[in-house]
């Protein structure tokens, strides 16, 4: 959807500036560009909110990584017959929180790149089924202390990553308008300019 509406965005332009060049001797005000209508409209977090956004969220995963220094999912095995697939996990979430950090601060340069908000997002769900899975296990085999803790991580976690959604839903929503108010200026640019074609014609033909 961002490649289209990027891609049309200079044609749109041009056949706006075409459609106001032949109706100047109107008495019609210009119309509103794509961005001011949206605007209008309402839109998205400012960029300095988003960036504020993001960087409470990767505050927040980052936290993992003492508690995942805490655990230790090879002594559940060793000792209380844990299943392996713990441990694989841990390992799992230490990968997971380096790619959300990455993704995130790449994020944090281009907050409306719905791409990288998508990745961000999925990277972020990831985690959090990693995490209460190791919550379960240490419950099961590990200490009290670090399952709470961890229980209160993944609660603030998960707050902060619903405020997120909630900006890439904004954000989607308002790509999408954009896309439409452009499709329909380009269309109706179109229509003017074929109008005003055949009138063009018949004056040359007329004066040959």
């Amino acid at each position: 959807m961002t490649a289209r509406l990027i891609a049309l965005l200079p044609t749109v332009f041009l056949l706006a500036n075409l459609c106001s060049a032949q109706t100047s001797g109107t008495s019609q005000p210009p119309a509103a560009s794509p961005s001011t209508q949206v605007e209008a409209a309402g839109g998205v977090a400012a960029p300095w909110d988003a960036q504020k956004l993001l960087a409470d969220v990767n505050s927040g995963n980052q936290e993992m990584t003492p508690l995942l220094g805490q655990m230790n999912p090879q002594e559940w095995m060793d000792q209380k017959g844990a299943p392996s697939t713990y441990l694989s996990q841990w390992n799992t979430a230490k990968q997971q929180l380096a790619d959300s950090a990455t993704t995130i601060q790449r994020l944090a340069a281009q907050s409306d790149n719905i791409y990288l908000c998508l990745d961000a997002y999925f990277r972020m769900e990831a985690l959090e089924t990693t995490e209460r899975s190791l919550l379960e296990g240490e419950r099961a085999y590990g200490t009290r202390r670090i399952a709470d803790k961890l229980q209160e991580l993944i609660a603030r976690n998960y707050t902060a990553r619903e405020q997120f959604r909630q900006y890439l839903l904004e954000l989607t929503a308002n790509k999408e308008q954009m896309f439409q108010i452009a499709d329909r200026e380009a269309q109706r640019c179109r229509g003017m300019i074929s109008k005003e074609a055949p009138a063009t014609n018949k004056k040359k033909a007329a004066s040959k």
